[in-house]
């Protein structure tokens, strides 16, 4: 019996086999077409190197075989889609939260205080979300009221977000950063305020706070609306804030 009645004869069988036998001739027609020239013993070499050419061309045809650059080609233009997706989505949200955003710094402090700071609270959530950053919104434990706190870098961070005409003074940084040394040493603060810092308080917090746990980042309200305008990234605003933090002692690094 000829080789070429024997590979039929055994291609037949494998295709009585069902699913099992379908994966066997897959092997076999991947390993044959791997192959880059026929063997040195095949008396026709040219023959043989034009039937591996059109098996190879067959296979890739039928889908069985996939050229590697084809398929790492296709690969990088499904993800750079899904980049360009990515981003046209998140533009959509944030074209969506910037006017909510300027329509709350338009507001009047006063009796509106209150509610344009959980409005607030809001919008930070869901710019949070914007960047597939996992944020958990306002909630309160027994003894104490935490405005979000999201996840970064292998850090749970716990956010207060004040929105108030007064800066913070020297008991309401040491108040955030009790809430925060209370935690489990995987956790650090991100403190929010948008009428900004005192400078000599700032200086005076972070001075006494050596020695102790230096775990707190700081943004004003130009960072938040550097934000919202989209001038800035909340992956990249986050980056810089935590590499100055970590690498330069900065709690307070601007945009």
């Amino acid at each position: 019996m000829s080789k070429a009645k024997i590979a039929r004869a055994i291609f037949d069988e494998l295709h009585e086999q069902g699913s099992a036998g379908y994966e066997a001739q897959r092997k076999i027609i991947e390993e044959l077409c791997h192959m880059r020239k026929p063997h040195a013993d095949a008396p026709d070499q040219k023959a043989g190197a034009e039937a591996l050419a059109e098996l190879k061309r067959a296979a890739q045809e039928q889908k069985i075989l996939v050229d590697p650059e084809l398929a790492a080609a296709a690969a990088r233009r499904a993800a750079d889609k899904r980049r360009l997706q990515v981003l046209q989505e998140r533009q959509q949200i944030l074209g969506e939260l910037r006017p909510k955003f300027f329509e709350l710094v338009r507001q009047d402090a006063g009796e509106a205080a209150q509610r344009r700071g959980y409005e607030f609270e809001k919008l930070l959530a869901q710019l949070f979300r914007a960047y597939d950053l996992d944020y958990r919104p306002s909630y309160r434990t027994a003894h104490e009221q935490i405005d979000g706190s999201f996840h970064f870098r292998g850090f749970t961070y716990v956010v207060e977000a004040r929105w108030r005409t007064a800066q913070p003074d020297l008991g309401d940084l040491l108040g955030f950063k009790g809430k925060v040394d209370g935690k489990l040493d995987s956790t650090r603060g991100a403190f929010v305020s948008m009428a900004g810092y005192d400078t000599e308080i700032l200086d005076y917090f972070v001075r006494n706070s050596r020695g102790s746990r230096n775990n707190i980042i700081m943004f004003t309200g130009r960072d938040i609306s550097q934000l919202f305008e989209g001038r800035i990234g909340l992956v990249d605003a986050l980056t810089k804030k935590v590499d100055a933090a970590e690498q330069e002692g900065r709690a307070l690094c601007e945009l």
